[in-house]
């Protein structure tokens, strides 16, 4: 199975619920580390599908998010080369190139990303996908992409061992 999850306020803190906005400062959020090794221990492939527009309002850098997710991964016991798809682009971006089509169109609430780790990994796919998040365009993306959503929330409160995820 393919268990796709969302970045900020899924597996770690969200800087923006941070009264600084200081992207640096977050951690793994509760259970998530747990939970993700004995999801490979079953043989799920991870994947994460993130927006960081952040870098679109010039607050941070392509970089620099790029490094942030490597040390999320590293967190998380999750190997470097952990599926990770990545939307840059914002309709309201103060940079140019961020705001272009091509850009957005990737972006949550398109299922564009949650595809493209279809694509790419069609055997685990072919066994069911689940998008887990934290926001509407979270749950909207499962929905274009065709896939079942699960509320972060609901998720982690779940045994792994027990329950089968695509409901």
């Amino acid at each position: 199975m393919l268990i796709l999850f969302d970045l900020d306020g899924t597996l770690i803190t969200s800087y923006m619920d941070n009264p600084d906005r200081d992207y640096d400062s977050w951690s793994v959020l509760p259970h998530r580390e747990e939970m993700i090794t004995a999801l490979r221990s079953e043989g799920h492939v991870i994947g994460i599908v993130t927006n960081q527009a952040g870098v679109a309002f010039g607050h941070v850098t392509e970089k620099e998010v790029l490094q942030r997710i490597q040390c999320v991964l590293e967190a998380l016991d999750l190997p470097h080369d952990t599926p990770v798809q990545v939307s840059f682009g914002h309709p309201k971006a103060k940079i140019y190139r961020y705001r272009k089509q091509e850009a957005i169109a990737r972006r949550k609430p398109s299922g564009q990303m949650i595809r493209d780790h279809i694509a790419n990994y069609p055997e685990a796919a072919a066994e069911g996908v689940v998008y887990v998040g934290d926001r509407p365009e979270d749950e909207a993306a499962a929905k274009d992409a065709g896939v079942d959503f699960i509320w972060e929330k609901d998720f982690f409160a779940r045994d792994s061992a027990t329950n089968n995820y695509s409901e």
